[in-house]
């Protein structure tokens, strides 16, 4: 129950109007519902917002993770990679020099020996091989 003494009777300046300061009063207070109505609206929106960020947080930080992993893994592919042509180089200097002997006639040559010792009874000749130390 209101305040007898803080309640003031509101003089009508017609029979169904209101005095012109009551009625700016009572706009402007629709006009500050309807803020807050918005506004409330607007800080629900940014609630929202704030906790999709946070949510995000994770994931990119996750991301980030996955990233060094793939970085690390590409470190380790590149290394290998340059194993591998390192070996190949290897392997052409092989083929070149077995090339260079098979053109030199040496192979058919060996075979051609194997096969004669072979027929003569004798064991055919065996080449020594040295291996260097690394």
């Amino acid at each position: 129950m209101p305040n007898p003494k803080a309640v003031k009777k509101v003089t009508l300046e017609g029979r169904t109007r209101l005095p012109q300061r009551v009625q700016d009063i009572v706009i402007e207070l629709g006009s500050a519902m309807t803020s807050v109505q918005q506004t409330s609206g607007s800080i629900d929106l940014l609630v929202t917002s704030i906790r999709n960020l946070t949510a995000a947080d994770g994931i990119m930080a996750n991301s980030a993770q996955n990233l060094e992993k793939i970085e690390k893994q590409m470190e380790r592919l590149e290394a290998q990679t340059n194993g591998t042509e390192q070996g190949l180089q290897n392997v052409a200097v092989v083929t070149t020099i077995f090339d260079a002997l098979e053109q030199s006639g040496y192979c058919t040559t060996r075979k051609l020996e194997d096969e004669k010792a072979e027929k003569e009874g004798r064991p055919p000749i065996k080449i020594e091989q040295k291996h260097e130390k690394s």
